[in-house]
């Protein structure tokens, strides 16, 4: 009876079922049931130093870090001649309310929040006359048109300009359209 004992596998260690489990890259070749052999001792070897050489790349980073590098160039420049500034001027208000017509409403409703029974109390809140009698919407809907006709002007919103003492006005604007609103900005 002795004999047949000794000649029963012996069970895994932990550490064999552990390495046979793990996804680290590597440790399934190393951690085998049975003896050491050269193949277990070169993934051995080729773990260790890739793993050396991850925590030696961590360790100079935090130090790296913990040292608080900064550098700070400045770099100025006198400019004998200074043209004129680019500036964009946006309002918020996409669109003139005073500009909307019912024909904007009927096509623009989901666009405008309004629903179609609210067309009426949308026309009263913009001043316009509520008579829906004599309103046939048109067969086709314009954006751009409705854009221009709609968007701001500047020579509404530009109240006053001067740049190095001298006057400027919407002359010195170019209009730019981006998506549905109108974007002013000096050339």
């Amino acid at each position: 009876m002795g004999a047949q004992e000794e000649d029963a596998p012996r069970p895994a260690s932990d550490i064999t079922v552990f390495g046979a489990n793990c996804t680290l890259h590597g440790l399934s070749h190393i951690f085998l049931p049975g003896g050491v052999t050269l193949r277990r001792l070169l993934w051995a070897a080729a773990f260790s130093s890739s793993l050396s050489i991850f925590l030696y790349q961590v360790a100079d980073r935090v130090i790296e870090y913990y040292r608080y590098p900064h550098v700070t160039i400045l770099d100025e420049m006198d400019s004998p001649i200074m043209y004129f500034p680019a500036i964009t001027l946006c309002n918020y208000n996409s669109f003139r309310k005073s500009q909307i017509r019912r024909n904007d409403i009927f096509w623009m409703a989901g666009l405008l929040g309004v629903e179609q029974g609210d067309f009426d109390d949308f026309m009263a809140a913009l001043g316009q006359p509520t008579d829906n009698s004599k309103f046939f919407p048109s067969k086709t809907f314009n954006m751009l048109e409705f854009v221009q006709r709609t968007s701001h002007n500047i020579e509404e919103m530009l109240l006053d300009c001067k740049y190095r003492g001298k006057d400027c006005g919407p002359e010195n604007f170019t209009t730019v359209s981006v998506t549905d609103t109108a974007i002013r900005t000096i050339l």
